[in-house]
């Protein structure tokens, strides 16, 4: 990026970025797209993120995990849906797990019928090998679990 110097000003319609000490413009291509990367964007999105993970649980209070966050990537997920396909349960638990550690972003405590989904909406953040799990209170060993999760993976900055 060209420095802004007195023999050096820009014109009148040229963005100007701050890099901590001065004044910048602005890289731009010749298709008049401006070239920006990771913390340069207001919103920054690489590719989408949607998977869905149906595995049977292993017993009361089990649970169905997400496919976990590669290395090196962020994921910022926005939507997550869990179903009991087979039994009926009294409670179900959405967490984050990272660095082995689970911390609970939505909790519904209530009786939850075979077959009803339940949604959440929102902002969760995961970095490399973080998962999401819906924990199925009250389900039985053998049930069919489903967690699906959708939202985007992060721009790198580079």
């Amino acid at each position: 990026m060209p420095e802004i110097l007195p023999d050096h000003v820009p014109s009148p319609r040229t963005p100007l970025v701050w890099d901590g000490t001065r004044y910048r413009a602005v890289r731009g291509h010749t298709d008049g797209t401006v070239q920006v990367r990771g913390e340069d964007q207001l919103f920054s999105i690489e590719k989408v993120v949607a998977q869905r993970v149906t595995a049977a649980i292993s017993g009361p209070d089990g649970f169905v995990a997400s496919l976990g966050c590669p290395a090196g990537r962020y994921w910022v997920i926005t939507n997550v849906a869990a179903q009991d396909a087979t039994s009926a349960s009294t409670a179900r638990h959405l967490t984050t797990v990272h660095d082995g550690t689970g911390i609970v972003f939505d909790a519904h405590r209530v009786a939850i019928a075979a077959g009803e989904w339940l949604a959440w909406h929102g902002h969760v953040f995961l970095d490399a090998e973080d998962v999401i799990r819906a924990y199925f209170i009250g389900g039985l060993a053998g049930d069919t679990c489903t967690i699906d999760i959708t939202g985007y993976q992060m721009t790198i900055e580079t």
